[in-house]
C-alpha cells in the first residue's frame, strides 16, 4: 500500500487510488510553490528590509558623522576662541606689568630727583644762607665802623664845639665887663630826642590812593577791550587766529610748568620768551596806544597790539599759577615771581624804555586790592568786592572763606617774590623795585583799627614768610622793626578772635626756630 504523500506513482493501482495520488501530488506541488513563493517574498522583504536598514545606517552614520565633524569644528573654534582669549589676557595682563613696573621705575625716578632736588634746594638754601649771614655780618661790620666812625666824628664836632663855646663865653666876659648895662642872653637847650620810625595807628587816608587803584583797573578795562579787538582780527587774518591761540597754550603751559630750584626752568622761560619775540617780528601790526596801558603819564607811542595782548594773557597765566600753587606752598611763588619780573625788564619787550609790568599790576588791583591800600567789611558784599573776595562764578555765590585766604596768601607771596628783586648785577632795569613792597606792608599794617580783618593778617603774613632776608638786604634794621610791628603789635588790631592775627603772631617764633632771625 503507497503511504500518502509518497512521490512516487504506484505501478499498479486502482484508479481511485491513482486519483487521490495526483490530488495529492497537485496539493504537494501547490504548497510547495507557496511556500517557495513565501520563502521568495521572505527574502524579497529581507533584501529589501536590509537595503532599507542599510541605508538608514548609513544615513545615520552620515548624520553622526556630520554631528561629530560639526562638533568637532565647535571644539576647534571653541579652543581657539579660548586660546585667543587666553593670549590676550596674557597680553593684558604682561601690559598691566610692564606699565606697573615703568610707573614704579617713574616713581623711583621722580622720588630720587624730588630727593636731589631737596637735597640741591637745601643745599643751596645753606649756601644762600651763608652767603646772606656773611653779607649780614659784613654790613653789621660796615655799619659798625661808619657807626665808629661818625661817633668820633660826633666827639670831634663837640669838642670843637665845646672850644668855640668856652672862646665865646670868654669874649662874651670881657665884652661884659667893658659893658655891664649889656642884657643878660638866654641859654637855649638844643633838642636831644631823636625821632623813631613808627607805624601811625590811627593814618590819615591817602586821597590819591583810590585814585590810583582806579587807574590800574581803567588799564584792566582796556585790556578786556583789547582781547576783543584781537578776537575781530583774528576773525579776518586765519594765520594770526591760529598763531594766537598756539601763542596762549604755550604762555598757558610755559608758566604751569615754572618749579623751585636753579636752573629748572631755563627751557620753559626760552619758550615764554619765543613766544614774545615771534609777536614781536612777524606780527608788528596793528598797533595801539602804549599810553592807555601804563598808569603813570608818558609820551603817547604805538606798540604792537598782539605783544600787548600776550603780556596780558602771560599775566593772566602768571596769576592764576601763583593762586593754584602758592596758595598751597608760598615758596613756590618764588620761581614764578622771578620769571615775571625778567619778562617785564627785559629790553625786547619795553616800548622806548617803558615797561609794561602794568599790565601785571593791574591785575593784582583786581585780584587783591587790599595790597593798594583799599580796604573793607567782610560782612558786606560791597566789603567783599573791595578786598578782592572772589565768587564762584559771575554773580554766584561767594568763595569761602579758607579758599580766600589761600588766594591772598598766594597772591601775597607773589607780589613779595616780584617786587623784591635785586639787579646789581643785571644790565637790565628793576621793573618793579623793592620800595612798592615796602608801601604794600606799610599800606596795610596802616589800615585803620576798625576796619583791619583776617585778610590783612594773611597777607601780612604772606608778604613777609620766605621773604625775611630779601626784605632785610634791602631795608635793614629799619625792615626789622616793620617786621616786629607787624608780627608783634599789629595782630592786636584784631576786632575778634581771629585765627589769622594768631598764625600770623607766632610767625615771629617760627622765624627764631626756623631761620634764627630774633625781631
Amino acid at each position: 500500500m503507497a503511504v500518502a504523500g509518497s512521490s512516487r506513482k504506484p505501478a499498479q493501482d486502482s484508479p481511485s487510488r491513482q486519483l487521490l495520488w495526483e490530488l495529492n501530488r497537485l496539493v504537494l506541488s501547490e504548497q510547495e510553490e507557496f511556500y517557495g513563493r513565501l520563502d521568495r517574498e521572505s527574502q524579497q522583504r529581507e533584501a529589501a528590509h536590509k537595503s532599507a536598514l542599510a541605508e538608514a545606517i548609513a544615513r545615520h552614520d552620515k548624520v553622526r558623522n556630520d554631528a561629530e565633524a560639526e562638533r568637532d569644528r565647535h571644539e576647534k573654534q571653541q579652543q581657539q576662541e579660548r586660546a585667543q582669549r587666553e593670549e590676550q589676557q596674557r597680553q593684558e595682563a604682561e601690559r598691566e606689568r610692564q606699565a606697573k613696573l615703568e610707573q614704579e621705575r617713574t616713581e623711583r625716578r621722580r622720588l630720587a630727583e624730588r630727593a636731589e632736588a631737596a637735597a640741591r634746594a637745601e643745599r643751596a638754601a645753606t649756601q644762600e644762607r651763608e652767603a646772606e649771614e656773611a653779607r649780614v655780618k659784613a654790613e653789621k661790620h660796615r655799619r659798625d665802623a661808619r657807626a665808629v666812625q661818625e661817633k668820633k666824628e660826633e666827639q670831634e664836632a663837640a669838642e670843637r664845639k665845646r672850644v668855640l663855646d668856652k672862646r665865646k663865653a670868654k669874649e662874651a666876659t670881657l665884652a661884659a665887663a667893658a659893658a655891664p648895662s649889656a642884657p643878660t642872653s638866654k641859654t637855649i637847650q638844643p633838642n636831644t630826642s631823636q625821632s623813631t620810625a613808627r607805624i601811625s595807628q590811627k593814618p590819615t587816608p591817602d586821597p590819591g590812593r583810590e585814585a590810583e587803584h582806579q587807574r590800574y583797573l581803567g588799564i584792566h578795562q582796556t585790556l578786556k577791550e583789547l582781547r576783543k579787538f584781537m578776537t575781530q582780527q583774528a576773525k579776518q587774518n586765519p594765520i594770526l587766529k591760529e598763531k594766537m591761540g598756539d601763542m596762549r597754550r604755550e604762555l598757558r603751559k610755559s608758566v604751569g610748568q615754572l618749579r623751585e630750584g636753579k636752573g629748572k626752568n631755563t627751557a620753559q622761560n626760552n619758550a615764554i620768551m619765543n613766544v614774545l619775540r615771534e609777536a614781536l617780528k612777524s606780527f608788528p601790526e596793528p598797533k595801539v596806544s602804549l599810553a592807555k596801558f601804563v598808569a603813570r603819564p608818558i609820551e603817547d607811542v604805538q606798540a604792537p597790539a598782539l605783544v600787548i595782548y600776550l603780556l596780558n594773557h602771560l599775566s593772566k597765566a602768571i596769576i592764576s599759577q601763583l593762586i593754584k600753587e602758592a596758595s598751597v606752598s608760598p615758596r613756590l611763588a618764588e620761581p614764578i615771581g622771578v620769571a615775571a619780573v625778567n619778562f617785564f625788564a627785559r629790553e625786547d619787550f619795553r616800548v622806548n624804555g617803558v615797561s609794561l609790568i602794568d599790565i601785571l599790576i593791574a591785575k593784582y588791583h583786581v585780584v587783591c586790592p587790599p595790597l593798594f591800600g583799599i580796604y573793607g567789611s567782610e560782612s558786606t558784599d560791597q566789603g567783599r568786592e573791595r578786598l578782592g573776595w572772589w565768587r564762584e562764578e559771575a554773580g554766584g555765590p561767594w568763595i569761602s572763606e579758607q579758599l580766600h585766604q589761600d588766594r591772598m596768601t598766594g597772591l601775597g607771596a607773589g607780589y613779595a617774590a616780584i617786587s623784591l628783586r635785586t639787579f646789581e648785577n643785571s644790565k637790565m632795569t628793576n621793573p618793579y623795585p623793592p620800595y612798592n613792597f615796602w608801601r604794600a606792608l606799610a599800606t596795610i599794617l596802616n589800615v585803620p583799627a576798625g576796619q583791619v580783618t583776617d585778610t590783612h593778617f594773611v597777607l601780612v603774613r604772606a608778604l613777609i614768610e620766605n621773604s625775611e632776608q630779601r626784605f632785610l638786604m634791602f631795608f635793614g634794621d629799619t625792615a626789622k622793626q616793620l617786621m616786629r610791628f607787624a608780627i608783634m603789635e599789629y595782630p592786636k588790631r584784631a576786632s575778634r578772635d581771629s585765627v589769622a592775627a594768631k598764625v600770623l603772631s607766632n610767625l615771629g617764633n617760627t622765624m627764631k626756630k626756623d631761620k634764627k632771625l630774633y625781631l
